[in-house]
């Protein structure tokens, strides 16, 4: 397993100790989600734009139109 050195805040280091975090466990997850996203938005830049022919107004009211069908 690789070793990196990562710098935070004096006081953030300090109120991560106090709550007991596992700061090496976080920052795993934080960069493991950070690559998710980031190779989420390569594959949708990736995507050609199609048009529905569906006017945004028309699919808000249908979004709108089926909340108040299950809510009711």
């Amino acid at each position: 397993m690789a070793r990196l050195n990562v710098y935070v805040p004096d006081e953030l280091a300090e109120r991560a100790r106090a709550r007991g975090l596992n700061v090496s466990a976080l920052t795993q997850a934080a960069i493991s989600a950070e690559l998710e996203n980031s190779a989420t938005d390569a594959w949708l830049e990736g995507l050609e734009p199609r048009s529905t022919g569906a006017r945004h107004d028309d699919v808000l009211g249908a979004i709108d139109a089926a909340r108040d069908e299950f809510e009711a």
